[in-house]
């Protein structure tokens, strides 16, 4: 199987799931930005600003949500998926935020630990593959979220 490019999962990601296709649950005053390949939006960081490759403002500019591709799992980044997981809305209900980390398949266990062994609050994490035909999917492995984000 073919592993897609970075910016074209971002691309996919954000188009397909920053809403869903047809979700009538979407805030009408939500934007999805993307920071692949170029930079729009930041969150602040200890180090610096950071940017997550998704990140959904509301129409004052505030952060709402947020989604980082990975292409492998680095565990230096782990102070950077804080930020991000930070700069995403709470959702109590859940006991978490809106952050989702997507990975190659198969990585998917390996990126929940080190989230979990570093308390970094998540509403999910996906696996992403290609069929050989180039063509992109998500794999949804765990929810933390709305149940609704688990497609």
């Amino acid at each position: 199987m073919p592993v897609p490019s970075h910016d074209a999962v971002v691309a996919f990601v954000a188009a397909n799931r920053f809403p869903f296709p047809g979700q009538t649950t979407w805030p009408a005053n939500y934007t999805t930005l993307t920071n692949a390949p170029a930079k729009k939006r930041s969150v602040p960081t200890s180090q610096g600003e950071y940017y997550p490759d998704i990140v959904v403002i509301d129409s004052d500019g505030k952060t709402r949500e947020i989604g980082d591709v990975e292409e492998s799992i680095d565990v230096s980044k782990v102070p950077l998926w804080r930020a991000a997981s930070a700069a995403g809305d709470q959702l109590p209900e859940y006991g978490t935020r809106i952050f989702f980390l997507y990975v190659p398949a198969g990585l998917e266990t390996e990126a929940q630990k080190v989230l979990d062994d570093n308390a970094i609050p998540y509403a999910g994490v996906r696996g992403y593959k290609a069929d050989a035909a180039g063509v992109i999917s998500i794999v949804p492995f765990v929810t933390r979220g709305s149940p609704y984000d688990h497609q």
